[in-house]
């Protein structure tokens, strides 16, 4: 299997929830849903940004692994900016519109 199925077959992978069941009818420790559902979407929002960064993570260690086969300790072409930080032994990225007054588009699927 290729990296690009490998890559496409991970983000295909269908959005989890957690469980949520109703209050049962006589039981004492009545839950309060409003609190219950918000700490549930907090929790799921959490997971999904814990499973991003460790994406980011491996991202950010191939672009290191590219500029130093480069050669290169900085790379900036159309408005992309990389700077290794030799201290750190990370990278910098920024991205942003070469001109001011022109703006990026995402496109639209």
């Amino acid at each position: 299997m290729t990296k690009k199925k490998a890559k496409a077959k991970k983000a295909a992978k269908p959005k989890r929830r957690i469980p949520r069941q109703d209050a049962l009818p006589g039981m004492e420790d009545a839950p309060i849903k409003a609190i219950e559902t918000a700490a549930l979407d907090y929790a799921e929002i959490r997971d999904q940004r814990q499973e991003l960064t460790t994406q980011e993570v491996d991202l950010k260690k191939k672009l290191l692994d590219l500029m130093h086969r480069e050669g290169k300790t900085e790379y900036k072409r159309n408005g992309i900016s990389v700077t290794v930080v030799t201290e750190d032994e990370t990278v910098k990225v920024r991205v942003r519109a070469e001109e001011p007054n022109v703006e990026v588009e995402a496109a639209s699927a």
